[in-house]
């Protein structure tokens, strides 16, 4: 009975070679069937080289062509082992490949084997039909006719090019890239026999779920290799040791976000378009995501459910991680990218308000004041309060920018004007300010209009990098399947933001970590091992809080909130934002510095038209003898203060060795300071009476909505003398007898006011208010 088999087999096998060589001459050039190809896929590459995701074509299709002439040699061994190792000897069909197919089928009673040499897939593969005796004898007259008309290489090529790989993906290069991220010409010998091993039954050994049976095959290959030798006996070892290391599922691809931006950024690509190499940088980018799920789920349950990071590099302008929710298919609503969103800044846009007015004449070291104040503008009454509910009296710019204080800030913006700022905000890449000044106000500095994170990263980058601003790139270059270079980035010229020098003087004051202590702690979040310059945000009602900040390398900037606006739960920029932020900078420094130690990583650049002089503390003028604490402020030459201190007196002298201006009377005495009568400063002569409080010609705003009872003007004076009384008179009728420190308070009225200070026979010079709205 067995002979009788192989006899059937011999005379099948016959019948189909001499068939297919009948009828050969008849199969017409194969080359239309060959030139016919999906189109390619697009290969968008990390900053390494790596695969970050191969597009697929409309039908789903993941499709890479194989290149004749750069055929992989471990590959085409590999290949040859699994499926045809007598491919080179033959001329398209194998009889002894097919008798022993045949005589296997004969046995089984069913097909168990084809005996098809790859000549005979590929024709399968060009010319798809049921498995019948037809079919085979026309795919052996069409292997038959390809043998006659292309060389081996190209049919190995062609194969390569067309092998089923499973998952909707198409030929060993599009494989390589999708299961194992990288170019077939980087495949190991281990994992060349691994994609061998699929094509013979996607299904049975899908990458991404049968690893246990496509590793046994993997296995076989590889000892098919050694004993036709492909690879010697350590090579063999080496590679049956191999662990099997696989890309994720590509519906999950890498970094989606940011391949979002690349595509926008892209447009529509070249025809013959293969690779998009982009900028990220995969290991920061896995670390970036780690933290942000971590850090949400430790602020998950003060109502925080969404956070965005952007890292970017400041020498090349190259975005090197991006996450966008705090995960993509996890967070609620993960597939929004918050560093596209515009959200309301908080103070995150105060650097820019003190770099303008450095170039203006202000200095690090003038002292402002942190007093109540109201301002008015188109809409009202503003009275800007502090994080903390307190007023700190006078503080040097150094002190007022690094504490993030309120009131000091709205006088900078006041001096500098909102139009001044807002074209500054512009000139540093924010899109996201359409209105004019006037709508903003002076509430432009605290965050009344709302910016996207990553356009605040860049141009926080521009303070980093001496006062430029670059436009940022998630891609670098779009090249054809030669390599040959098809774009490249066209970015907008570089545009100055400020002076190299008022850059150098914001970066100074938000990289010293004395000077943000008294609000944020000397030891906060925000101090790392290394230089770095920070600024924190947090927006009204709890909404959205942010940290962008870095060092002369990279730029990093964190938003966390919810994409509905919902409040958060007190979480402010520091213990939100800047919690990412911390772990974020420790992880680019971790890759960009690797074994160094963390004090030399970065060190801020001092411009030649600055210098280190020292200053008090306190009053921002040329120390004295008696000036208890002193720093060395970064300034330029013509700011260096010449008038030495008079706020600090001898204690030897007797007496209060404190002597403020008085304007901060009120807030010394409410804070407990014993404090001698200084030189007048403020425009009021020494010795003489004046209303401080309010100031000639302000406005004020009656609001409908408030009880007259909260609405209500604090007066306030300059009296010399620490004994007596003062008289207030409002419109020439007294209002109201004090004594020290000689404030008192005025309900609003409609109308215009005259406001006057009296004690004896001598009067203060008047102060004319308006106060619009309607009495009740």
């Amino acid at each position: 009975m067995a002979v009788r088999r192989r006899v059937v087999a011999a005379v099948v096998v016959a019948a189909l070679v001499a068939g297919g060589v009948a009828i050969e001459r008849a199969v017409p050039d194969p080359r239309p069937l060959l030139a016919a190809s999906p189109a390619p896929a697009v290969a968008f590459l990390d900053r390494h080289g790596g695969t970050l995701r191969l597009a697929a074509d409309r039908t789903g299709v993941r499709w890479l062509p194989a290149d004749p002439d750069r055929l992989p040699p471990y590959l085409v061994a590999a290949v040859l082992a699994a499926e045809d190792r007598r491919f080179f000897a033959h001329r398209g069909v194998d009889p002894l490949a097919l008798a022993r197919a045949a005589w296997q089928d004969a046995r089984a009673r069913r097909v168990a084997s084809g005996g098809s040499t790859l000549s005979m897939q590929l024709a399968r593969l060009l010319d798809p039909r049921p498995r019948t005796p037809g079919a085979k004898l026309a795919q052996i007259a069409l292997a038959l006719r390809l043998e006659s008309t292309c060389s081996k290489r190209e049919i190995l090529a062609a194969y390569l090019d067309r092998a089923p790989m499973g998952n909707r993906v198409v030929g060993f290069a599009a494989a390589s890239r999708v299961y194992l991220g990288k170019p077939v010409g980087q495949l190991s010998p281990a994992e060349a026999a691994l994609l061998a091993a699929v094509p013979r039954s996607p299904s049975a050994v899908n990458p991404w779920r049968r690893s246990e049976r496509l590793v046994a095959r993997r296995d076989a290959v590889l000892r098919r290799m050694a004993r036709s030798g492909a690879l010697d006996a350590a090579t063999l070892r080496a590679a049956l040791a191999e662990p099997v290391v696989l890309e994720d599922d590509p519906f999950r691809f890498a970094a989606p976000h940011f391949l979002a931006r690349v595509g926008d950024e892209l447009g529509e690509l070249p025809a013959d378009a293969a690779t998009v190499a982009t900028t990220l940088d995969p290991g920061l980018q896995r670390r970036v995501e780690e933290i942000a799920r971590r850090q949400l789920d430790a602020l998950a349950p003060h109502g925080v459910r969404h956070v965005a990071v952007a890292v970017l590099d400041l020498d090349s302008g190259e975005w090197l991680a991006l996450e966008g929710s705090g995960g993509f298919t996890d967070a609620p609503g993960g597939q929004q990218d918050g560093t596209r969103v515009p959200r309301q800044p908080g103070s995150a846009l105060k650097p820019f308000t003190y770099a303008a007015a450095f170039d203006r004449g202000l200095s690090p070291a003038t002292v402002l004041d942190d007093l109540p104040r109201s301002f008015t503008w188109a809409g009202g009454t503003w009275t800007p309060r502090n994080y903390d509910g307190r007023f700190h009296g006078p503080l040097t710019a150094r002190a007022a920018l690094a504490c993030s204080v309120n009131v000091p800030a709205a006088l900078v913006l006041r001096a500098v004007s909102p139009e001044v700022l807002l074209d500054r905000l512009h000139l540093a890449g924010l899109t996201t300010l359409p209105r004019d000044a006037s709508f903003y106000g002076l509430g432009l500095t605290l965050g009344a209009g709302e910016v996207r994170l990553d356009e605040l990263t860049a141009a926080f980058a521009a303070l980093l990098r001496g006062g430029e601003w670059r436009e940022a790139t998630a891609w670098r270059a779009v090249r054809d399947r030669d390599g040959a270079l098809l774009r490249r980035p066209l970015p907008a010229p570089p545009r100055r933001v400020c002076s190299a020098e008022a850059a150098a003087q914001v970066v100074d004051i938000l990289a010293d970590p004395q000077a943000r202590a008294p609000a944020f702690g000397a030891w906060s979040v925000l101090r790392l091992p290394f230089p770095a310059a920070v600024k924190t945000g947090t927006s009204e009602g709890f909404r959205d809080n942010w940290c962008v900040g870095g060092t002369d390398e990279v730029a990093v900037g964190v938003w966390a909130g919810n994409f509905d606006r919902a409040p958060m739960g007190n979480v402010s920029g520091v213990a939100g934002a800047g919690a990412v932020w911390r772990e974020v900078m420790l992880a680019w420094a971790e890759r960009a510095h690797p074994g160094e130690d963390p004090g030399g990583i970065a060190r801020f650049a001092q411009p030649p038209g600055t210098m280190r002089a020292p200053v008090c503390a306190l009053s921002g003028q040329r120390p004295s003898p008696w000036c208890p604490a002193t720093t060395r402020e970064l300034l330029r030459p013509e700011q260096v203060p010449q008038v030495a201190c008079d706020w600090h007196r001898d204690p030897a002298a007797g007496g209060p060795t404190l002597a403020l201006p008085a304007r901060y009377r009120d807030w010394a005495a409410r804070q407990g300071l014993v404090v001698a009568a200084a030189p007048a400063r403020d425009g009021a002569a020494a010795g003489r009476l004046a209303v401080l409080a309010p100031a000639d010609r302000d406005a004020f705003v009656l609001s409908p909505e408030l009880p007259r009872r909260f609405q209500s003007l604090e007066l306030r004076c300059e009296a010399p003398g620490a004994a007596g009384e003062v008289v207030w008179l409002v419109d020439g009728r007294e209002h109201a007898r004090v004594g020290p420190p000689f404030a008192a308070r005025w309900q609003l009225e409609p109308g215009v006011h005259r406001f006057q200070v009296a004690r004896g026979g001598s009067r203060s010079a008047a102060v004319e208010v308006t106060v619009y709205g309607s009495a009740p």
